[in-house]
C-alpha cells in the first residue's frame, strides 16, 4: 500500500532518524517541511517500508528518499506520486542519498547522469577557525539583488530566495560583491553552509576561506552542529574545509534520474 503519510507518522520517523545517515530526508521533516509531500509505502500489516518526498519552490524536480528497509519499491512509489502530484514525464529528478542506501537503491534507478560522490562535511575542530577578518561583512537586504546576481553567476544549484532570510556574508570589491556565502538551513538545531563561491577573477586569494570561517563562526553562535556539502571530486574545496576544522561524517550521492512515464 502507498499513501500520503500523516503528520503524527512523519513526527515518528523524525523522532528515530540518523540525521547523518538521512541529512537530506531530516531537513524535508524539520526546516523544509512546509513546502514537503511525503509518501510511504506499507506492508498489509502496516510496517513501513520506505517514504519518497516532493519539495515544492525550487526550480528543479528536488525529492529526499528515506528507504527505511531493503524491500523498499522505489519505482512503485515514484509511479503513484507522479500521478498524484501530477509531474512531467521524462522530468529530471534530484535526489541525494547515503552510500548505504545507494546500494539498495540502484538497481531501481534511471539515472539520467552517473551519480556523482558527495561528502557530508561536519565542524567539530573548534580551535583550528581562524580569528574574524574585517573584509567579511554580515550582508544585509541593500545587498539582496547583489546577492541574487551572484547566485546566477556562480550557478547556484539550489539557491532560494526564502534563504534570504538567514544571515550571508559577502567581501565587496570596488564594483560589487567578489565573494559571498549563506546557510541552506540556520536553526538552533542544526546549520548547513550553502551558496558559496567566489568570483572568477578573485580565486585563489584566500577569500573562500574567509567567508566560510565566519559562516561557521556565525553557525557555531547558534548551534553546535555546522554542515557543509562537498562533491569528492572537489579536493581543494576540502583541504579548505579541512583546514577550517570540518571533518568527514557521512559519504553520499547526488542522483538526477528520469521519471517514467
Amino acid at each position: 500500500m502507498i499513501r500520503k503519510l500523516t503528520p503524527g507518522e512523519l513526527d515518528a520517523i523524525l523522532a528515530s532518524l540518523d540525521r547523518e545517515r538521512h541529512f537530506l530526508y531530516f531537513s524535508y521533516l524539520t526546516s523544509r517541511k512546509q513546502n514537503t509531500v511525503h509518501y510511504g509505502q506499507f506492508t498489509e500489516q502496516g510496517e513501513l517500508l520506505g517514504v519518497l518526498a516532493f519539495l515544492t519552490g525550487l526550480p528543479f524536480h528536488a525529492f529526499s528518499v528515506f528507504p527505511a528497509q531493503k524491500s523498499f519499491d522505489f519505482r512503485a512509489v515514484l509511479a503513484f506520486m507522479k500521478e498524484q502530484l501530477d509531474l512531467p514525464v521524462e522530468a529530471i529528478g534530484n535526489f541525494i542519498v547515503h552510500e548505504q542506501d545507494m546500494a539498495d537503491l540502484r538497481d531501481q534507478i534511471a539515472f539520467s547522469t552517473p551519480p556523482e560522490k558527495l561528502l557530508l562535511m561536519k565542524h567539530i575542530h573548534h580551535q583550528m577557525l581562524p580569528s574574524a577578518d574585517p573584509r567579511v561583512l554580515r550582508l544585509g537586504p541593500a545587498d539582496f539583488g547583489q546577492i541574487e546576481s551572484m547566485m546566477k553567476k556562480l550557478g547556484t544549484m539550489a539557491f532560494t530566495k526564502e534563504e534570504l532570510d538567514h544571515p550571508f556574508f559577502g567581501v565587496a570589491g570596488k564594483e560589487g560583491l567578489i565573494a559571498v556565502g549563506g546557510y541552506h538551513i540556520y536553526s538552533e538545531d542544526y546549520v548547513e553552509l550553502g551558496n558559496i563561491g567566489t568570483d572568477a577573477a578573485f580565486r585563489r586569494q584566500g577569500l573562500g576561506k574567509m567567508v566560510c570561517a565566519e559562516l561557521t563562526r556565525a553557525g557555531a553562535a547558534v548551534s553546535p552542529n555546522v554542515y557543509l556539502n562537498v562533491f569528492e571530486e572537489n579536493e581543494a574545496a576540502i583541504r579548505l574545509y579541512q583546514s577550517i576544522g570540518y571533518e568527514n561524517v557521512a559519504h553520499q550521492y547526488i542522483i538526477q534520474f528520469v521519471i517514467p512515464a
